[in-house]
């Protein structure tokens, strides 16, 4: 059971680029309306924090995994930042990268390594430095740090004053390069607009603009859509799981509590069935008599694979949380935002959407009563 767990520990987050550290020492679990980690104090581990305001002054020697409304980033964080919430504050060190989700986003800070960003609005100090590349996914981007790499961004605005280390990739209504702009590289935009650039910008390589395919005096406001979209993904998953959860806090525990204690045999019977009733659906739908249970079998596949998600979720916030820990709301909570995090990471995503759907399939499967009904025929002929 031990190495069950470890192994899909392993798949889910060690193996595919997030390089967590978990054990069952190495790790800090807080929530509450408000979670303080003081200038003056360390947390020797990963921490996971939920809760209105989360406020991280001190050292963290690992990763820092939240989800709150307001989030501060003051001190040291020796691992990753991956955070999601309203307002999310990078003031401090991460030594290395950051991938945040939340409506408005400051960094005023030093990122060691790469930032992947989105959000309503960016906005970099001037002080900032993040080393590597950064990807952002905005409806306004202000640049006002060092970018070590490369700048790929996807937003309706875009201002840069200060130096690009290498190239921009940019698509956006408006790209403006302000005086103190240096870029080392090439800048690649798709706008309907021509690059707005002051007389003290430089750009080291050479200046592409291409045409939008889309009629230039469309309206560009999709741009700002995507991010809401995502958005509203993230909150809309969020708050289903945690209804499902309290709905039916016996079924997660039952289901996860069978896939603990045989990790192959879940997922096994998850890809199988990921193979299997596809072709069965189709089978019946070759057929005129099968038509009728083909549409009500794809009704039950549907919901089922809608299900996977929180169950997989549940299952992940299971091996992350301590023994000790008995809150499915928390449980439920912990799972799904890690498990949404990696749903927003290129090439983790889809590892990370298989693992949950073939888990969450093989969770459900295994705790359905499949057991023959039994009829008692009851003898009233008279003796």
């Amino acid at each position: 059971m031990k190495y069950s767990r470890l192994l899909l520990i392993g798949l889910l987050i060690a193996i595919p680029l997030l390089g967590f550290t978990l054990s069952a020492n190495a790790q800090s679990f807080r929530t509450g309306n408000n979670i303080t980690v003081p200038s003056n104090r360390n947390v020797d581990s990963t921490l996971y924090a939920s809760g209105r305001t989360i406020d991280v002054a001190g050292t963290v020697d690992g990763d820092v995994i939240c989800a709150g409304q307001n989030i501060t980033i003051s001190g040291t964080v020796s691992g990753d930042v991956l955070c999601a919430g309203q307002n999310i504050y990078i003031n401090g060190k991460v030594e290395g990268s950051i991938r945040l989700a939340a409506q408005n986003i400051s960094v005023s800070g030093n990122v060691q390594k790469n930032a992947n960003i989105l959000a309503q609005s960016i906005t970099t100090d001037s002080n900032s430095r993040i080393e590597g590349d950064i990807g952002i996914a905005a409806q306004d981007s202000t640049i006002n740090g060092v970018i070590g790499r490369d700048l790929a961004v996807a937003s309706g605005n875009i201002t840069i004053n200060n130096t690009v280390g290498r190239n921009i990739h940019a698509n956006t209504n408006q790209l403006t390069l302000q005086n103190d702009a240096q870029v080392k590289g090439f800048v690649d935009v798709t706008s309907p607009n021509n690059i707005e650039r002051q007389s003290g910008a430089t750009v080291t390589g050479k200046i592409t603009r291409h045409q939008p395919a889309t009629n230039k005096n469309h309206n560009t406001s999709w741009i700002g859509l995507g991010w809401l979209f995502t958005l509203y993904v993230i909150v809309a998953m969020l708050l289903v799981s945690i209804a499902l959860v309290l709905l039916m806090p016996g079924a997660f525990h039952t289901a996860t509590s069978t896939a603990l204690a045989g990790m192959g045999k879940t997922i096994l019977i998850g890809i199988a069935a990921t193979v299997v009733v596809p072709l069965i659906i189709i089978g019946l739908m070759l057929t005129i008599v099968g038509i009728p249970l083909g549409i009500l079998l794809l009704l039950g596949w549907l919901i089922l694979l809608f299900l996977s998600g929180p169950f997989a979720a549940y299952l992940l916030g299971r091996l992350l949380v301590r023994d000790g820990v008995h809150n499915a709301i928390l449980i439920m909570l912990i799972g799904a935002v890690v498990l949404l995090i990696l749903y927003l990471i290129p090439f983790l995503n889809f590892i990370a959407l298989l693992l949950a759907l073939w888990f969450g399939v093989g969770m459900i499967l295994q705790t359905l009563p499949w057991r023959k009904p039994h009829y008692h025929v009851q003898n009233n002929a008279p003796k």
